[in-house]
C-alpha cells in the first residue's frame, strides 16, 4: 500500500545522513555549489605568494607580490593589503565543478599549506507524472555514475544503472533503450511509477557524490488529463441524451 512506503525526502535524508565521505590527510574545505569559498593561508613573504590549483600542473591561479596581487585565472583573487599583513588567503568568487581539487600555497617559492576544495553534495526532490521525461544533471562528464535505489529496495547502496566518461553512455540493458546523454543532463523517457526511488550520482574518479535526486511519481492523472476525460464522459452523456430525444420524436410513444 502506498502508506507502507517510506517519503523519498525521509530516505533523502537518511541517505544523506550516513552518506560515507573519503577520509583524507589534507584538509577540506567544503562550500555549497556556486558560493564564494576562502582557502586560508598565512605567511610573511619578502618576494612572491602564488596559488596553484594541482590539476592545472603549475600554473597559477593567483599572484601577489610587494607591489600589487593579480588574478592569473578568471574566478580567483587575492587581497594585496592583507598579503602585506601576512595573510595570504586565496578567494573564489564562485565554486563550481572545474574549480575542486588540491590548492597549494607557496611563499618565496616554498609550499607552506594544501588544502582541498569540495562542493557539498546536492539534493533534490523531484515530482513527475507517469509518461513523463526525468533529467538528472551529472554536473561533470567524466567518470560519473548513476545509483538507483528503490523505496522498497533491500540493499542500502542500490544498484548502478548508469556510468558516464565524457560523452559515452553506458546503462544496463533495462535502462539502455530509455536514456540519453545531452552535455552533462541524462534523461530517462517515459517514467514509470517502478521508477520512484533515489538517484545518485557519483563522480568516481574523486569518489565524491554530486547530486541525490528523491523522485516520486505521481500514481494518479494529471489535472489536465482529469478535465480531458470527464469533459469526454460529459460529452458522451450529451450524445446519448440527443439520440435518445431524437429517437422520441421519431417514434412517439401511443
Amino acid at each position: 500500500m502506498e502508506s507502507c512506503r517510506v517519503p523519498h525526502h525521509v530516505l533523502l535524508l537518511f541517505i544523506l545522513t550516513f552518506i560515507t565521505v573519503p577520509v583524507s590527510a589534507v584538509t577540506t574545505v567544503q562550500v555549497k555549489f556556486n558560493q564564494a569559498a576562502d582557502l586560508p593561508c598565512k605567511r610573511k613573504c619578502s618576494r612572491e605568494a602564488k596559488w596553484t590549483l594541482y590539476s592545472n600542473g603549475d600554473d597559477a591561479v593567483a599572484r601577489c607580490n610587494q607591489t600589487s596581487c593579480r588574478s592569473v585565472k578568471k574566478g580567483f583573487k587575492m587581497s594585496h593589503d592583507q598579503y602585506l599583513k601576512g595573510n595570504l588567503t586565496l578567494t573564489i568568487t564562485a565554486a563550481d565543478y572545474s574549480k575542486r581539487g588540491l590548492y597549494i600555497c607557496e611563499c618565496d617559492g616554498t609550499d607552506i599549506n594544501d588544502l582541498r576544495l569540495s562542493i557539498e553534495t546536492m539534493a533534490s526532490s523531484v515530482q513527475i507524472n507517469p509518461g513523463e521525461d526525468l533529467q538528472l544533471d551529472l554536473h561533470v562528464s567524466e567518470r560519473v555514475e548513476v545509483i538507483y535505489k528503490g523505496g522498497d529496495s533491500a540493499d542500502p547502496h542500490g544498484e548502478q544503472i548508469c556510468t558516464v566518461d565524457r560523452s559515452s553512455l553506458n546503462c544496463t540493458a533495462e535502462y539502455r533503450p530509455r536514456t540519453s546523454l545531452t552535455n552533462t543532463v541524462l534523461t530517462l523517457r517515459g517514467v514509470k511509477l517502478t521508477d520512484r526511488g533515489v538517484y545518485i550520482i557519483r563522480d568516481t574518479e574523486n569518489n565524491e557524490y554530486l547530486h541525490i535526486y528523491a523522485v516520486s511519481v505521481r500514481d494518479q492523472l494529471p489535472w489536465w488529463a482529469i478535465i480531458l476525460t470527464v469533459a469526454g464522459l460529459l460529452l458522451v452523456v450529451v450524445l446519448l441524451v440527443m439520440i435518445l430525444v431524437y429517437q422520441r420524436k421519431r417514434h412517439p410513444s401511443s
